[in-house]
């Protein structure tokens, strides 16, 4: 049996937008007989998932140890930065994790692997964006204000890793030339989809869905909907959005806006909409479950992505699994899956113009729903996920090399 303990700041018992948390969801979902999944996370509702605590929740059917050591909502961002709450809460608990050499250490950020700096265990490291990206402007990561005291506690870190994974594959040649001594294997990754949930639905069930959507919420079956499923955070870049949804509507005025998410900017984007009176023509729904999404993409008439920096996309595999073109700006790996029209939309620039054009020519358009399911089909999750769990197999319990008192220099 392979134990695996996931470290993360996710609560599992919650809607998720953000690709962090449906990947560790889906994870634990497919994870195989022979894997023991634990994780050690956090709570938006502590009155059912008690912190401190270790209970057995379930993802789909496929039951797991949940232990939450702090008390918070991994979507909206408070002023203290919930990851170092988490290390914090880490370091106190961490008696009450197990320590066995046999148990596999998952991360999905570096700065929690410093309370197991002295731990025996693997471990292995998952890159969601590319580091650079905390030089953009739009990055809602608190290390922007210290980029340098990142790369400092990421080069100590980093050495212990066994293995680390990217979705972006620019990320593997940048970091083995930041670090050419580094000896651990990175592999790209890419994001997947779980086609158990996101699937194209015949017309005749995709038009009765969208009239029960829409009737719903207040919306005309007979528009066209634009759709957005994301954190309502900079990254996202949500209010260039509006912004270029806001110039569509006075050209093509029976479309609609879908924003299903939540996150710091709702205020900002709720107060955007009623400024330029937009009000009727736009919808904020909070976070879903993947099954609600789902309906949403088999509804809608495209999808829309407007961030300042990505990795993969998780979402954009997911509505194109369902049948749904996507229109995108032109950053990390989304090129890997629009690489023609009849896959959606690219847009070179961040201008709203530009946007908006390319939204309206993808509405004015028939999508070819079997080529965009075609271009989601190797991106099927337990196509990439057995591929993970064969390299979780191979490294077995214990060490190649004794890391127990090893120094971690800078």
């Amino acid at each position: 049996m392979r134990r695996v303990m996931i470290v993360h700041p996710h609560d599992p018992g919650i809607p998720h937008v953000g690709g962090v948390g449906t990947f560790i969801n889906t994870f634990i979902k497919y994870a195989p007989s022979d894997f023991e999944v634990i994780l050690a996370g956090v709570s938006s509702d502590p009155d059912r998932r008690h912190l401190a605590r270790w209970q057995e929740l379930a993802v789909d059917g496929r039951r797991f140890q949940f232990f939450p050591l702090v008390a918070s909502h991994p979507t909206f961002h408070a002023r203290f930065p919930l990851t170092l709450r988490f290390v914090a809460a880490l370091l106190a608990k961490r008696r009450f994790l197990p320590s066995s050499r046999d148990t596999l250490l998952e991360f999905h950020r570096i700065e929690t692997e410093l309370a197991f700096r002295n731990w025996p265990n693997r471990r292995v490291l998952f890159l969601h964006t590319h580091t650079k990206d905390l030089y953009n402007p739009k990055t809602e990561v608190h290390w922007k204000r210290f980029p340098w005291l990142y790369f400092r506690l990421e080069r100590n870190l980093i050495r212990a890793m066994d293995g680390i994974y990217s979705v972006r594959e620019d990320t593997i040649d940048w970091y083995r030339e930041l670090y050419p001594e580094l000896e651990v294997p990175f592999t790209f990754l890419p994001t997947w989809v779980d086609e158990e949930t996101f699937r194209s639905l015949p017309e005749d069930e995709r038009r009765a869905v969208r009239k029960k959507l829409a009737e719903a919420h207040g919306l005309d079956p007979s528009g066209r909907f634009v759709l957005f499923v994301g954190r309502f955070e900079l990254q996202k870049d949500p209010l260039l959005l509006l912004e270029s949804f806001r110039i569509l509507s006075a050209k093509m005025p029976d479309a609609s806006l879908i924003l299903i998410g939540g996150g710091s900017m709702e205020r900002t984007l709720r107060e955007f909409a009623a400024r330029h009176r937009l009000e009727e023509r736009v919808r904020f729904i909070e976070p879903q479950p993947q099954a609600s999404v789902a309906r949403w993409m088999n509804a809608a008439d495209c999808l829309t992505l407007t961030s300042a920096y990505e990795g993969l996309p998780r979402v954009v595999i997911e509505a194109m699994r369902c049948g749904l073109p996507p229109v995108c700006v032109d950053n990390g790996e989304v090129s890997r899956l629009i690489d023609g029209p009849e896959t959606g939309k690219l847009v070179p620039s961040r201008d709203p113009e530009a946007i908006s054009d390319a939204l309206r020519d993808q509405l004015s358009r028939k999508p070819d729903r079997p080529a965009l399911r075609e271009a989601a089909r190797e991106f099927g999750a337990e196509r990439i996920l057995s591929r993970l769990f064969a390299s979780y197999r191979e490294m077995n319990g214990t060490h190649v090399r004794e890391r127990e008192g090893e120094a971690l220099a800078s």
